[in-house]
């Protein structure tokens, strides 16, 4: 090696060592400060370290996913072959050393060109590729090019790791900035004074001469706030300059720069011009204010002739507008009148329901105007539901003659019962024993009359007359009561309440119920109607009975008489209606329970719908508004 370069092995190569000797390439290589310089200086070296090289380059990936682009190839004037390019884009994909071209399975050259690529793997991403043509004379020659070649790629590889830390560090600065600026807007509360301490801080940090905010309205935008001025006039022909300016940012969607630079993608800035030309600024600058999917206004920026707008400082503005638009639009919005806020929000729905897209919101609204049609043109019976109870048209009820004891029971509730059959036998034990008294004490009685009658005591012969008469009266009442001991059926019916057969021996006094007897097949019902559903009940109107016990039959009644007394129970307070059957029905018993539908009439469908409703805000507007 010759200076650390290696001996060159043809004249080719002599003369390439001897350029890099002489141009300095590892001056310009330590010295180099973009990327793409680095690499024209490094191809050079790269090819002088390794003999019989017939060429370097080297690729940055694309961060599309495209092919990988030469930024640098050695020598100038020779451009990367396919089998070089193909050896770069395998390295970016495999992260490893690739060799292709003119060698064999056993990797022993054919004594063709050979391309080695090795990428450039900086903190876990591949960002490019080096790569080196030769033509070597056997495998030894072969593993020592892609050696030197891997060491070679550590230069390369500390400069990409470089340039990331210089793409970081910039990131970092536009985000300190943005940081900054967002925390001037944040800790005012108002929009206005938001603003104007944004243009303010925004003036100051990045040495403008003046920043402007405004906002975009329906056909134009209008200047909010102005750097180091508190009020402006409307009318002022710089604030008219300044929106003229903002808007025609704006239109074009995205940043606009007075003078512009070449660029393939040139914009027109003719406002811009006869802004900076009115207020004698040497450069203007607009940046878009994107929020919420849309442009909410612009940040024009002016500095004099002498501090022309940097690259850095074009990214930084971009970032900071970026990061404050949706701050100041928060504000804005937020510090609307509370009817505008309303009419942006009606705006918006009506916008989303009769614009593209937006499918299933109007599918929605085309169901709800369905359903409003349909309850408003299509009508329904209108039914009062309230809890019933069966009971007997006509109920008797067997109670206790006199004072006494139950002796037997022969029916209890539930049972079918005849005319004329014992239902309970009361104890006659006293009454029997009572009787045998008052026939002894008649007996004797005859007999004193009888001795009287002989004697022709006429006034014995009285007295003893009444004792026998009023013995007859007792004994006679004793009869009826005996009679009565047995308690009979009044008529052919059903036992619907009492059960004596676990008192069999009880006392029983005057006037107790025992039984209750209804004829069987006449029943009535007995309806709970709610309040507020009283006053659209009539005398005649139909309805239906479920039974709880019966719920797959329904019965038919009919409404006879509205009680006017109101009873409170379970919360509610509700009205007895009773009504009456319609035709016989068997099944039902007298006690069974159930819900019953009281039928008022045809109505639309959306009263029936919206009555509760409608009359819980007319009770509210009544008790607190004092409307009815």
């Amino acid at each position: 090696m010759e200076d650390g370069l290696g001996i060159p092995g043809s004249a080719q190569h002599q003369t390439e060592a001897r350029i890099v000797r002489e141009a300095g390439p590892w001056r310009r290589l330590s010295r180099a400060e973009a990327l793409d310089e680095a690499a024209r200086a490094w191809a050079p070296l790269m090819m002088a370290q390794v003999d019989g090289a017939e060429g370097t380059a080297v690729f940055l990936a694309d961060p599309d996913g495209g092919r990988p682009r030469a930024v640098a190839n050695w020598p100038e004037s020779r451009m990367p072959s396919a089998i070089l390019l193909a050896a770069a884009e395998a390295a970016l994909d495999s992260d490893r050393g690739v060799v292709r071209g003119a060698v064999g399975d056993d990797g022993r050259p054919s004594g063709g060109l050979v391309a080695l690529a090795t990428p450039l793997t900086v903190e876990g991403r591949t960002q490019g590729a080096v790569g080196l043509e030769i033509l070597p004379e056997d495998a030894a020659e072969l593993r020592a090019a892609m050696r030197s070649l891997q060491w070679g790629a550590a230069w390369m590889r500390d400069l990409v790791r470089r340039e990331a830390m210089q793409s970081d560090r910039q990131r970092y600065d536009h985000a300190i900035e943005a940081l900054n600026v967002v925390i001037a807007v944040a800790e005012r509360e108002d929009i206005a004074t938001a603003t104007r301490a944004a243009a303010t801080d925004l003036a100051t940090r990045f040495s403008c001469d003046r920043v402007s905010i405004g906002f975009r309205g329906v056909f134009s935008t209008k200047v909010a706030a102005i750097s180091h001025s508190a009020q402006f006039g409307k009318q002022m022909a710089l604030v008219r300059l300044l929106g003229a300016a903002m808007d025609e940012a704006i239109d074009q969607r995205g940043p606009v720069l007075w003078p512009a630079e070449d660029s393939a993608d040139p914009v027109a800035a003719h406002r811009h011009e006869k802004l900076a030309r009115a207020q004698n600024s040497g450069h203007v600058l607009t940046v878009p204010l994107y929020a919420m999917g849309h442009f909410i206004g612009a940040v024009t920026y002016e500095r004099p002739a002498e501090t022309p707008f940097t690259q850095t400082d074009l990214e930084i503005l971009e970032a900071v507008s970026t990061v404050i638009a949706p701050v100041l639009d928060e504000k804005r919005r937020n510090d609307r009148w509370l009817i505008t806020k309303a009419g942006v929000a009606l705006g918006q729905q009506f916008t989303r329901l009769f614009g593209p897209g937006h499918v299933g919101r109007k599918l929605a609204l085309l169901v709800l105007v369905g359903l409003g049609l349909f309850g408003w043109f299509a009508t329904g019976p209108d039914r009062i539901s309230a809890e019933a109870q069966v009971s007997g048209r006509v109920q008797r009820t067997v109670a206790a003659p006199f004072d006494g004891f139950i002796a037997a029971a022969f029916a209890r509730a539930g049972d079918p019962v005849e005319a004329g059959a014992v239902l309970v036998q009361l104890d006659d034990r006293d009454l029997a024993l009572e009787r045998l008294r008052l026939v002894t004490e008649r007996q004797r009685q005859l007999i004193e009359y009888d001795r009287a009658l002989a004697a022709r005591d006429r006034a014995e012969t009285q007295v003893r007359r009444a004792e026998i008469a009023q013995a007859e009266a007792e004994i006679a009442l004793i009869d009826k009561q005996l009679e009565r001991t047995r308690l009979t059926a009044p008529f052919d019916g059903l036992v619907i309440s009492g059960d004596l057969s676990q008192s069999i021996g009880a006392s029983v006094a005057r006037g107790d119920a025992l039984l209750s007897i209804a004829p069987p097949g006449d029943y009535r019902l007995t309806l709970d109607v709610d309040e507020r559903r009283i006053a659209d009940v009539r005398p005649g109107q139909a309805g239906a009975l479920v039974p709880t016990a019966l719920p797959e039959q329904s019965f038919g009644f009919e409404i006879t008489k509205i009680t006017p007394v109101a009873e409170y129970a379970d919360g509610a307070t509700t009205f007895r209606v009773e009504a009456a059957f319609t035709g016989a029905h068997p099944e039902l018993q007298p006690g069974m329970e159930g819900i019953a539908k009281i039928d008022t009439g045809e109505t639309r469908l959306v009263e029936i719908w919206a009555r509760p409703l409608i009359d819980w805000a007319r009770l509210w507007a009544w008790k607190w508004l004092r409307i009815g």
